[in-house]
């Protein structure tokens, strides 16, 4: 199964997928939605190649490879949130996809994290950040990354920047810091007051404002979890646009800022 790039883009289904001769395993976000991520699988892969092989710990999917090989990995991170402004649906950033090849073993854990959406301001402007996707060998040992896109803020216009890049450095948004790089989370607007929270990396949490235990003098959102703390979305000051699971970071939520988007941010790191 293999999907266009406009099929990515119009997709609110998230997933991760592994290819591997006949074998096909797609993970997705399984149903949930906001900072936290999915509690149960349910019956998503009931019938599936993957079916029996998935656990679940605090929103992250545990699977045990079936099968020793070289694997084609798949993954997508989530878009930000928009806002009430007109068009900012369009203009929101874009996660990454991302593609590579790892030979897995017969019974070893892989675990993943499908970024989910950022949060949706309905009543004002800003919004939260995206979640990365992450696929990750055992504890801690990163495979393969896609990075969620940042949230936006009466936005008329397409900034690349808020899009998820395809490095190991996170974009600067959109009259913001740059984000995180070498797996760490991203740095919050630094302007004193309304800014959004820094979407979070693999190894560390992004900045947030003094109301989360921040920084002093920055009023606005909270950073998003990184991926070893856990992914949790990162809370909006006002509004509710929160992040999204996989790290995406909550906006100030009453103009300010926006959220930036988690993930290492899209950089695939280990090949084998």
């Amino acid at each position: 199964m293999r999907f266009s790039d406009d099929e990515f883009l119009r997709s609110h289904d998230l997933f991760v997928c592994f290819y591997y001769s006949a074998f096909v395993a797609v993970f997705t976000n399984l149903g949930a939605s906001g900072r936290f991520g999915p509690t149960s699988i349910g019956s998503h892969y009931r019938g599936k190649d993957h079916d029996g092989q998935v656990t679940l710990a605090s929103g992250i999917q545990n699977w045990s490879v079936p099968i020793s090989g070289e694997y084609q990995v798949e993954a997508i991170g989530a878009s930000g949130g928009f806002d009430t402004y007109a068009n900012s649906r369009q203009y929101r950033g874009r996660g990454a996809r991302m593609i590579g090849t790892f030979s897995l073993i017969k019974g070893e854990i892989i675990q993943i994290l499908v970024g989910q959406e950022g949060g949706i301001n309905t009543v004002g402007s800003a919004s939260g950040g995206g979640g990365g996707s992450f696929v990750v060998r055992g504890a801690a040992i990163p495979l393969i990354i896609a990075g969620g896109g940042g949230g936006v803020e009466t936005a008329t216009s397409r900034h690349s920047q808020c899009d998820a890049s395809a490095s190991t450095t996170g974009n600067t948004g959109y009259k913001s810091l740059a984000g995180g790089s070498g797996g760490s989370g991203a740095q919050a607007f630094d302007s004193g007051s309304a800014g959004g929270g820094g979407g979070g990396g693999f190894a560390s949490s992004g900045r947030s404002g003094r109301h989360f235990g921040g920084s002093p003098g920055l009023t606005g959102g909270e950073g998003g979890k990184g991926f070893l703390q856990g992914g949790v979305g990162g809370r909006a000051y006002r509004n509710n646009p929160h992040g999204g699971f996989g790290g995406g970071a909550g906006a100030y939520g009453d103009g300010g800022g926006a959220g930036g988007g988690g993930g290492y941010s899209g950089e695939e790191v280990e090949r084998q």
